[in-house]
């Protein structure tokens, strides 16, 4: 099965309604801890642009050599993440947020080469998202090196990663999927499925998540 695929549509019924965003009923600090994101993002961190307004927490370290990270409009970036593109001359690295995602505290995403998050995801705290190992590895035998270099990560649009998940380096991960507190995945994750566990693997397939 293709990442891609969403296995409600497919078989007629609509897809999940995504939450809402509903500001009438935030409690006044959320409102002014947004406000203060959306002004640290435009004036601190300069990320500010024409119709796409990100929200930055304090502590957040937004790294960039040879590469760009892109946030989009609303996303939210919470206290003490990490946001790294560190490439090459030759070889440009981004990171690339989509609209109304949400990082939280603690969470670390590095890209040598290309990490692609879509809109309206859900990324726990404490999280790390790479697309390269960062070493090598000495064979025992000959003493090459084993590495493959940094491979793209890509996670589609309403995606769930829970708390202290890792995501590895040339993942896919489908829209609507959900990957559990702890999974370290290694492997592509079908659209709307749950997976869990070292090494993540299948645990069943749902029609989304809220």
């Amino acid at each position: 099965m293709r990442v891609d695929e969403v296995p409600n549509e497919a078989n007629g019924a609509a897809p999940p309604a995504l939450r809402p965003l509903d500001a009438h009923a935030m409690p006044l600090w959320r409102k002014g801890q947004i406000i203060a994101g959306a002004l640290r993002g435009v004036f601190h961190h300069l990320r500010g642009r024409p119709g796409r307004l990100p929200i930055i927490h304090r502590q957040v370290s937004i790294r960039e050599h040879h590469g760009t990270v892109r946030l989009g409009h609303l996303a939210e970036i919470h206290d003490r993440v990490v946001l790294s593109a560190i490439g090459t001359e030759t070889d440009q690295a981004l990171v690339a947020i989509g609209n109304r995602t949400s990082v939280w505290y603690g969470t670390v995403i590095t890209a040598r080469r290309n990490v692609t998050i879509g809109s309206e995801c859900a990324i726990s705290w404490n999280c790390s998202i790479l697309d390269d190992d960062m070493h090598d590895v000495l064979e025992l035998q000959d003493y090459k090196l084993s590495s493959r270099g940094p491979q793209p990560v890509v996670i589609g649009d309403h995606v769930w990663i829970g708390a202290g998940a890792i995501v590895l380096k040339g993942v896919t991960i489908g829209r609507d999927a959900i990957v559990a507190a702890g999974a370290i995945v290694t492997r592509d994750v079908p659209a709307a499925t749950l997976v869990a566990g070292a090494p993540a693997c299948v645990i069943r397939r749902v029609a989304g998540w809220r």
